[in-house]
């Protein structure tokens, strides 16, 4: 016999997944136009608004614009007049967050807004709403259905709100460029910001936990040592632990399907010289971009020097491990 409750869970599931499917086809270009309007307005603030559980909706959405770069305040709209819209009237936009797109007090904002040329965004769930003619940008959030039985609670409607929301955040950030060093910024403390405060310092693996040679070792060396530390790169050291090159596995591969003695092959013969590095105190975000921003593939792994001695070596999957992503 069936579980009812897995049953019921399931249709949920499938009810708000078939919800924002439909807001894929139908809402991504009015994302883009509100974004490209926020732009514009810039550096003015946005405010959002909304009431009831569109209102922690417009919450939500504000929290994450505010952490990306964006400025932004999110007032109840219930409160917008008995002493809030002195804020709204130095904003550059006002988004408003609506299932109906209903109530006087959302009238009454729109109007405000409209008369002193501030930008409106809609994201409203009835595109037959008398505000919608009246916004610069509406974003449809409408939804055949909600989830639940008798098709009354915002289910589908906050699901498909929050998700445009995010949409026009990361377009925001895309435009800023604004990347995991910047989030770090925005976020110094907790265990998040303590994750992206990180340097290569504190993750990095050092000798004793890589592969290490000299340019007169042999290569058959070089992949006893590469198998022994599967780092994905071998370190080699000239003098005073000044870098004279690195061996990847892509290098070693070559070598052994090119060279037929591998005793009398030295590793200077296969390393490549002046390659990429990174130092100790660089911000593990910044390393992250640095290795997957390498033209023309990503890097794999990095000697790590400071001054002219190299210190160690971090991998990307050291980095995707202490990077929440």
């Amino acid at each position: 016999m069936s579980d009812p409750f897995v049953e019921r869970a399931r249709l949920v599931l499938q009810t708000e997944r078939d919800a924002l499917e439909a807001a894929i086809d139908r809402s991504t270009e009015h994302v883009a136009h509100a974004a490209r309007l926020i732009l514009e307005r810039e550096p003015k603030d946005v405010i959002i608004t909304g009431v009831g559980k569109s209102g922690h909706v417009a919450h939500k959405l504000a929290a994450t614009l505010s952490s990306v770069g964006t400025r932004t305040h999110f007032y109840w709209t219930s409160e917008m007049f008995h002493g809030d819209l002195g804020a709204v009237d130095q904003a550059g936009v006002v988004i408003v967050v609506s299932k109906s797109g209903t109530g006087s007090e959302i009238a009454q904002l729109v109007e405000f807004a409209r008369q002193r040329g501030i930008g409106l965004i809609g994201l409203i769930g009835d595109r037959h709403a008398p505000i919608v003619s009246k916004l610069d940008v509406f974003i449809d959030a409408s939804v055949h259905q909600e989830a639940d039985p008798e098709g009354f609670v915002p289910t589908s409607s906050t699901t498909v709100a929050l998700a445009l929301g995010d949409a026009l955040a990361v377009c925001l950030m895309d435009a800023k460029g604004f990347t995991a060093v910047d989030f770090a910024a925005f976020h110094p403390n907790g265990a998040l910001g303590a994750r992206l405060n990180r340097t290569v310092r504190d993750v990095m693996a050092t000798e004793g936990d890589v592969p290490v040679l000299q340019p007169d070792d042999t290569v058959r060396e070089l992949a006893i040592q590469m198998s022994k530390y599967p780092t994905g790169l071998a370190l080699v050291y000239g003098a005073d632990k000044r870098l004279a090159g690195v061996v990847s596995d892509g290098d070693l591969r070559r070598s052994l399907s090119e060279v037929t003695d591998l005793s009398n092959t030295h590793v200077s013969e296969v390393m490549t010289t002046h390659p990429t590095t990174i130092g100790p105190d660089v911000h593990l975000a910044h390393a992250l971009s640095v290795m997957e921003g390498h033209q023309p593939g990503a890097i794999s792994a990095l000697p790590v020097v400071e001054g002219e001695q190299v210190v160690g070596l971090i991998t990307i999957h050291q980095l995707h491990r202490e990077i929440p992503s």
